[in-house]
């Protein structure tokens, strides 16, 4: 049993790689109160422990300079100010739709199951609303049971330089109806999974790259890449992966559709330019006003991936192209997610130091000691 007026604990902690200032491969000795005051140790560290929830009481932290900790998602959000760095702990949190209106960083835990089993998956239900306000803001390691949403309405959906990466959504949606003008701009949209939908109501200066889509893009007008992502499924009827996209860049994309009827996968696109991608279906470019080059078409979905049975996104399918360096994308890499210049990460882990296994003694020792080992990994991106 953990004492509750004071403990120390001893972590040995091993990690992949050193981060510079520290050798990690010492113990760190951590003394903890009933104040949660936390001594002889890097902020790094801190995080580290209380993100094990070693109390078995879930701990979210908001850093900016100092760190504070909170024991419900709802606290850690009302009490955030612009800047902030959230850390969201593993675990299921009903979130309902929740909107931000500060410009904070929220970093989970990842949502891969390989990946976070000393952890569990950083899971949200429920449906985020960013507004204006959230511009220069960025969400990572989470999965998402809703939405993503920029506005409440068309008067708060002008988002500026955000980015959501290493995700898993159900949809993202870069304004606040999509019978609206939003005014949504320099938005990166990567290493994501989303399992509807990219809807742009027309924002400018929009990177969508190296996700795996499961559904379509639509309402996209000018200023937008699509580049090296793989599109599985397809949405609507006739199925499609592009609906009312107008001078975009498609490079290096895998379109596999078989949608339940007249898969056509290029819905409604006008003056866009296709370059390198892979079709299960047969396109000829010039294609109505769009243009292409090195499209490789008419790719039968059978033995494509290394292992992909059906339509749907699996998490223990693999969606690397079966046989490397046959569908070149424009920069010679693997057409796909897997290719590119920041290819998809395996397990979606996060950039921030991550929890890889974590062995916690049931008890204490006679002298007081609860001995917890943690293997910790340094993240290269």
């Amino acid at each position: 049993m953990i004492p509750t007026s004071c403990f120390k604990c001893v972590f040995l902690l091993n990690l992949e790689r050193q981060l510079v200032g520290y050798r990690f491969n010492d113990p760190v000795e951590i003394y903890v109160n009933d104040k949660l005051t936390i001594m002889k140790t890097s902020l790094f560290f801190i995080f580290s422990f209380i993100l094990l929830n070693a109390y078995s009481q879930q701990t979210f932290v908001r850093q900016n300079g100092t760190s504070n900790v909170y024991y419900s998602i709802a606290q850690v959000f009302s009490s955030a100010q612009a800047g902030d760095t959230i850390y969201l702990p593993g675990g299921a949190f009903n979130i309902n739709t929740l909107t931000i209106d500060k410009e904070l960083h929220i970093f989970g835990v990842g949502h891969h199951p390989d990946s976070t089993s000393a952890t569990y998956a950083t899971t949200l239900s429920g449906n985020l609303l960013m507004t204006t306000n959230a511009s220069f803001g960025s969400i990572t390691g989470v999965f998402l049971t809703g939405y993503l949403r920029f506005g409440t309405s068309v008067s708060d959906d002008d988002v500026t330089q955000y980015s959501i990466t290493r995700c898993n959504l159900e949809s993202i949606e870069l304004g606040s109806n999509a019978a609206y003008i939003s005014g949504a701009s320099y938005i990166t949209i990567r290493e994501n999974i989303v399992r509807t939908l990219v809807r742009g109501d027309d924002a400018q200066f929009v990177n969508v790259e190296n996700n795996l889509i499961q559904g379509h893009v639509d309402y996209f007008n000018g200023n937008v890449l699509f580049r090296n992502n793989t599109f599985i499924g397809g949405s609507g009827c006739p199925s499609y992966h592009i609906n009312y996209v107008t001078s975009g860049t498609f490079e290096n994309n895998v379109f596999m559709n078989n949608g339940s009827c007249d898969n056509i996968t290029i819905n409604a696109a006008y003056s866009c330019i296709f370059q390198n991608n892979v079709f299960n279906k047969t396109y000829t470019f010039p294609y109505g006003t769009n243009i292409g080059s090195g499209n490789h078409v008419g790719i039968p979905f059978s033995g494509f991936f290394v292992n992909a049975t059906d339509f749907t996104i699996g998490y223990n399918d693999n969606y690397h192209i079966a046989t490397p360096s046959t569908y070149l994308g424009t920069d010679g890499s693997d057409a796909g997610m897997y290719g590119g210049f920041i290819p998809f990460k395996e397990g979606s882990v996060p950039t921030n130091p991550h929890i890889m296994t974590k062995n916690i003694a049931p008890q204490t020792t006679p002298t007081g000691d609860l001995n917890i080992s943690i293997g910790v990994g340094a993240q290269g991106n």
